[in-house]
């Protein structure tokens, strides 16, 4: 249930000060709010709150615009809160009349909003920018046709994980929550457990990896112990499931040390769904997150999907599944989509044409704008340096399917409010091309590149070529 919006008054109260007043009308943001379908949001999520029980809660639009600016300006709940009480613009966005001097609501309430929409709303927020970035004019509808797919890291908030600081947590844990049950130990080994920690850092720091090795075998001995007076001594029936859960991971730790063969390692205790994922980054090699997996459009970049995905799985294999989401948001299936060599084996589907780049000669026809399945890696690079795409803070894995759908609404609304500024104030960014293309007369149409730049430089008489130079 909704409360009554009164943030509509009759009329206005001598001593309030109203937005109207104080801001630009042809501001950016301003016309975004008034373009995003509001009605359709309440009609949307708002079956999903209580219509006869608990307490009202806040307005949609109040709850959806404060996600959207989190996702605009790659800010946190807490810092998206606090520049709220500070900026005229973002409360005439969430719907606000007069200047509110005060946070709306806590940090927790905008957390408990993500959990109750799911991925589906997040995902109906994606449709809604699409939608938006058409009749704005910032995609064409011919765009949908030819899409770029590649995939790329999450990284999760978790510290860099270390079998001495997994296994000393892990210990620390198990018997916390043993004692707490009416376990009994002979002996915890807890105040050993800084020491063997501190040595194991210092001799893997002086590459001294048989002492380290050995005071970590030391440290699996000692859990050893813990797990076995704790089975003896609480059987499955009375054991309680955060203690079993807290024994199952103890007993993964020690299955998984030593033994490289073992696939579904555990690196993190409170995110036991983290990866680890090698994308042969020089600066870094391995990343722990979730893999997530990006299609833009070729010619604009807009993101059309932005998907967290289960483990690590083949890059090929999530072709299929990732064009049946392109269904759901588009309504049409795109024609041809550009793929890097990651995708081998992909283009076997009946659903489009799959490129793949790289192709030898005889082995596939590459399309026309083949050249443009690069464009899709700033797009990434933008989504995790402006966005929140470089680092999640959500819980579980459900956490970040929704966190990956609100980095790909984010930068969608980015690039919408880039047009809007664009038409509303007469602003073009100036870049080196264009000024190229001012200098030297190259059409309008013309593609970015050296050699078209170097037969306009041709074209031009010897006085004025020399003066170009």
């Amino acid at each position: 249930m909704f409360r009554p919006d009164s943030r509509q008054k009759p009329q206005r109260d001598l001593l309030e000060t109203y937005l109207d007043d104080i801001i630009d009308t042809r501001h950016e943001l301003v016309i975004l709010g008034k373009r995003i379908d509001w009605s359709a949001c309440e009609g949307y999520f708002g079956p999903m709150y209580a219509s006869n029980s608990g307490r009202p809660a806040m307005p949609v639009r109040l709850q959806v615009g404060l996600q959207l600016l989190k996702h605009i300006y790659g800010l946190s709940d807490l810092e998206v809160l606090k520049r709220w009480t500070e900026n005229p613009y973002w409360q005439h966005f969430c719907g606000e009349i007069t200047f509110q001097h005060r946070i709306p609501m806590d940090e927790t309430t905008m957390l408990r909003f993500r959990q109750r929409i799911g991925e589906e709303g997040a995902r109906e927020l994606l449709k809604m920018t699409i939608k938006l970035a058409e009749e704005t004019g910032t995609v064409a509808p011919e765009s949908f046709e030819v899409v770029v797919a590649d995939t790329t890291v999450m990284p999760k908030a978790t510290s860099h994980p270390t079998d001495a600081r997994l296994v000393s947590r892990c210990h620390r844990q198990l018997v916390a929550l043993a004692k707490n049950e009416g376990v009994r130990f002979k002996q915890t080994f807890i105040k050993v457990l800084d020491k063997l920690v501190w040595n194991v850092s210092r001799y893997a720091h002086a590459c001294q990896f048989q002492r380290m090795h050995k005071h970590l075998r030391k440290m699996h001995s000692n859990l050893i112990h813990i797990c076995a007076a704790l089975i003896d001594q609480k059987a499955l029936s009375k054991r309680s499931q955060p203690l079993s859960d807290k024994l199952h991971q103890a007993l993964r730790l020690l299955d998984q040390y030593g033994d490289h063969s073992i696939k579904q390692r555990l690196y993190s205790l409170h995110e036991p769904q983290v990866v680890c994922i090698t994308k042969g980054k020089a600066r870094q090699r391995h990343e722990f997150g979730a893999k997530v997996s990006v299609v833009t459009t070729a010619a604009e970049g807009l993101v059309l999907d932005c998907q967290s995905l289960n483990g690590n799985p083949y890059d090929g294999h999530t072709v299929e599944p990732l064009l049946r989401r392109l269904k759901s948001h588009l309504g049409q299936l795109p024609e041809h989509l550009l793929v890097d060599r990651g995708y081998k084996g992909s283009d076997q589907t009946y659903l489009c044409q799959v490129h793949i780049t790289g192709r030898k000669k005889g082995r596939g026809k590459a399309h026309e704008q083949q050249h443009r399945r690069n464009s899709i890696e700033p797009i990434i690079g933008h989504m995790k340096s402006e966005g929140l795409l470089d680092r999640c803070h959500l819980h579980g894995a459900l956490g970040d399917k929704i966190h990956a759908v609100l980095c790909g609404v984010g930068m969608n609304l980015r690039k919408i409010l880039k047009k809007l500024a664009e038409l509303l104030l007469g602003r073009k960014k100036l870049t080196p091309w264009s000024l190229w293309q001012a200098l030297l007369g190259i059409p309008e149409g013309e593609r970015h590149s050296l050699r078209n730049l170097v037969i306009a430089i041709r074209r031009l008489p010897a006085e004025q070529n020399a003066q170009v130079v």
